[in-house]
């Protein structure tokens, strides 16, 4: 909700009930402040803030109400859910508060005390653990009533980044195994949500300052990963209702749409990310421990973490925080006790929530058996740390899962509106960030990499169609059109997914067919538009800025007087700037062309599946007629992305479409490989069907690849290792597949060597001496028991390979 409503009391603060309705417009209409006033770290951030927006435009469709455009600043009804306002009568005693109300709050000594307490906290985080602090003080400080908006803006982004930094360093210690006790009960507080401190966070993505929305967004995603098992549905409920819960486009709509898009798309791309190098292990994970004992649910903190507390936990917090250590774990059974406790948590009710004392007895006498326990230890730093037993202890499939399905709903619904706010509403503030996020979102959903199933991913598939319609459309901004091509590269995910597969799902056959008809028949490539005019760079936009000193707090040095971020024009002369200024986007030629690329190989291996039907015979005129159409227009397909990386790259005219191939994507290794494979593939197919363009197969030859491949990579067989090694590429499926290209076209490799070196054998030996060099390697990392995989297919086929070249008479 956007809007909340507070009961005006006779206990309100005394200089906010003086505060007159006429100092509070002027306060909203005229922020500028006297030079010789006092200026807060808030206002300046958030002049910068105001400086860095710019103002959005007013269109004809957006009419102005009461002097106010909806996509001003001011909230009005227009720029939210209209089922989503607080109606109330006209003589109700209450006072409405917009969420981004602009009002500056006073600032108070309770705000002083509170960023001096997080600001502790902070330093604590720092070094990865809270013992110091006793549970009065972590209860009182996450344990309340936030109510983030009437905060000071340094309070609020202190109090929203310390739950972040927090969040992030239970997850990296959740990594290593060990989490420090007082780390998790702080997370057990927030996972009850008592005080619904996650709808008040949620409300924050129509903040007039973008540093909370940006910190709010990440404060949620991370909690989300954090709470795993124990999420309630109806926060991500909450989150995906700005998704489509309003009743027009503007500009605080775009902002609450992208704040939910960024949340998702943070949770669905979580992978768990290995311990920096450079980042102190043993503060943790320490070998020496000073005590080694099992927990109890009644045992006090006194003695460890020099804890200044001698409370003793109470058994409801204790047995909570038990149940989320259990939890941690799958409960698996502890090492340290012999009885195996089995629990059983619903989605829909958090087990990390306070119960009341008849319940608790209830409970308790239904179930006699103990809680289960768990194991702490005291590390030589004096933090207790929990022990997880379970090395699969965070599997982050379940919350993705139903992140997914959450979106599921409203999908079809995103993508109308997206496609909207494409066309129509693209000059609105923040609707380009919001397009490249609902595309990231997209591409991670679809992507392998995101390790989900067929058949979550399958939904979202069916309305890329709708989408390749814009590729034609030239005019839309280059990072859009970018990831645009992203998108459809990610969704024929040849190398990785596709080569592999049999029979292809229609949804991608259609994308492809879609490609290579608008690249034959709507000249595409001749109108896409690669060369880009390059102007004063800047890392703060195109035009540069400078940014002035301002204090961030009496314990942060100051910036200095100016920073220059000048125009790094590589030397050129002033004469030579028009021809400087235009240059060629290597990122966009790059996604294009592979896509092209796929989308051949795609059709290709439809059509070698459909002439290896049993129902087809030699005699059905139509099937062979079919698939001569298609044969021709992937010649002309192929024939117009050679004249397209031709003319981009300026390229001599006699140089062959393979080593242009190769000289293009030689940045980029995955990009490389896959390239690789598809010309392999399409060539392959070619020859199977014994095709009527016998020119296809020298244009495509993937001898030639390959050996500019090596040259490439200087002849360098521990980069080839490297590769076979790697998952970051498909270097495996290619190089199986050439070898058994090459073992049944011995001469054909034989001849194309020769011709690589003008009729020479430097060019057989420079590439089999590579080849054989592999083969040691290999052989000796697999005598070893070293190699990751069964790598013996490759290493027979290496084997053949290197007898035929020694039984050949070049030798």
């Amino acid at each position: 909700m956007v809007l909340r409503g507070h009961l005006c009391g006779p206990q309100l603060d005394e200089g906010m009930a003086s505060d007159q309705p006429v100092k509070k417009k002027q306060r909203i209409d005229a922020p500028d402040i006297d030079e010789g006033s006092d200026r807060s770290t808030e206002d300046v951030l958030t002049d910068i803030f105001d400086a860095e927006t710019t103002p959005a435009e007013t269109s004809e469709e957006f009419p102005s109400r009461n002097g106010e455009s909806p996509d001003s600043g001011t909230v009005s009804e227009d720029a939210v859910d209209c089922s989503s306002l607080l109606r109330l009568p006209s003589d109700t005693n209450v006072e409405i508060i917009p969420s981004c109300s602009n009002s500056t709050p006073h600032w108070s000594s309770e705000d002083d005390k509170l960023l001096a307490e997080l600001r502790i906290l902070q330093d604590a985080l720092v070094g990865q653990c809270l013992c110091r602090f006793n549970d009065t003080a972590v209860t009182q400080l996450f344990d309340r009533q936030l109510n983030i908006v009437s905060w000071p803006l340094t309070c609020s982004l202190t109090y929203l980044s310390t739950m972040q930094l927090m969040f992030d360093i239970y997850l990296k210690q959740n990594s290593t195994g060990t989490i420090c006790s007082k780390i998790m009960q702080a997370c057990d507080i927030f996972v009850r949500n008592r005080h619904d401190w996650i709808t008040e966070v949620v409300e924050l993505a129509d903040h007039k300052s973008k540093f909370i929305t940006f910190v709010a967004c990440r404060v949620l995603a991370s909690f989300l990963i954090v709470s795993k098992d124990t999420v309630d549905e109806n926060w991500l409920q909450q989150i995906a209702e700005n998704i489509y819960l309003f009743d027009r486009i503007n500009r605080i709509t775009v902002q609450k749409i992208n704040f939910s898009l960024d949340i998702i798309k943070r949770i669905v791309e979580w992978k768990d990310v290995e311990q920096h190098p450079l980042e102190d292990s043993s503060y943790i994970n320490s070998a020496g421990t000073m005590q080694v004992q099992e927990d109890n649910p009644f045992r006090s903190s006194v003695g460890y973490g020099g804890s200044s507390s001698g409370d003793m936990p109470s058994s409801s917090h204790s047995n909570l925080h038990c149940a989320f250590s259990n939890l941690q774990t799958h409960g698996a059974p502890s090492t340290s006790s012999e009885q195996e406790g089995s629990s059983t948590f619903r989605l829909n009710e958090p087990v990390l929530k306070l119960s009341s004392p008849d319940q608790r007895e209830m409970e308790q006498s239904e179930s006699p058996e103990p809680p289960q326990s768990r194991i702490e230890r005291v590390n030589e730093h004096g933090c207790v740390t929990v022990i997880l037993t379970d090395s699969e202890s965070f599997d982050t499939s379940h919350i993705k899962c139903l992140t997914i399905k959450t979106l599921e709903h409203h999908w079809p619904v995103l993508v109308k509106n997206m496609k909207l706010l494409l066309l129509r509403y693209l000059n609105l503030a923040n609707a380009e960030n919001c397009i490249l996020t609902f595309f990231s979102l997209w591409e991670n959903i679809i992507s392998v990499k995101a390790n989900l199933s067929v058949i979550d991913t399958k939904p979202f598939y069916a309305d890329l169609q709708g989408f390749v319609d814009l590729l034609r459309n030239t005019v839309l901004p280059s990072l859009i059109y970018t990831h645009l091509l992203s998108l459809f590269n990610e969704v024929l995910c040849y190398g990785s997914t596709l080569a592999l597969q049999d029979i292809l799902p229609e949804e991608i056959c259609c994308l492809a067919h879609s490609i290579v008809r608008f690249v034959k028949d709507f000249r595409l490539l001749s109108d896409v538009r690669v060369q880009t005019s390059r102007s004063g760079f800047g890392f703060l936009g195109h035009e540069c800025t400078i940014l002035r000193d301002y204090s961030l707090g009496p314990e942060v040095a100051p910036l200095s007087s100016s920073i220059q971020l000048v125009d790094q024009s590589y030397g050129e002369d002033e004469h030579d700037e028009s021809q400087s200024r235009s240059e060629v986007d290597k990122t966009m030629l790059q996604r294009m062309s592979l896509l092209v690329l796929k989308s051949v190989a795609v059709t290709v291996k439809e059509m070698r599946c459909d002439s290896s039907d049993s129902s087809i015979d030699s005699s059905d005129y139509n099937a062979i007629q079919d698939m001569q159409i298609v044969e021709r227009s992937i010649r002309d397909v192929l024939k117009k992305l050679d004249v397209f990386i031709r003319n981009s790259l300026e390229f001599h005219p006699e140089t062959p479409f393979t080593k242009m191939l190769i000289h293009l994507f030689s940045e980029q290794d995955d990009y490389l490989i896959e390239s690789m494979v598809c010309t392999l593939d399409i060539t392959v197919g070619i020859v199977y069907r014994n095709s009527m363009y016998p020119d296809l197969i020298p244009m495509l030859n993937p001898i030639s690849s390959f050996i500019e491949f090596l040259k490439v990579v200087s002849h360098d067989s521990d980069v080839l290792l490297d590769y076979l090694v790697s998952n970051e590429t498909c270097f495996l499926l290619y190089l199986l597949r050439f070898l058994k290209y090459v073992r049944r076209n011995w001469p054909k490799f034989l001849e194309t060597c020769q011709q690589a070196d003008s009729g020479g054998s430097r060019g057989l030996d420079d590439t089999m001496r590579v080849l054989i060099r592999l083969r040691l390697q290999i052989s000796r990392l697999v005598s070893k028991s070293l190699f990751p995989y069964n790598i013996s297919p490759v290493l027979r086929l290496l084997e053949v390979c290197e007898s035929l070249y020694e039984g050949n008479e070049f030798s």
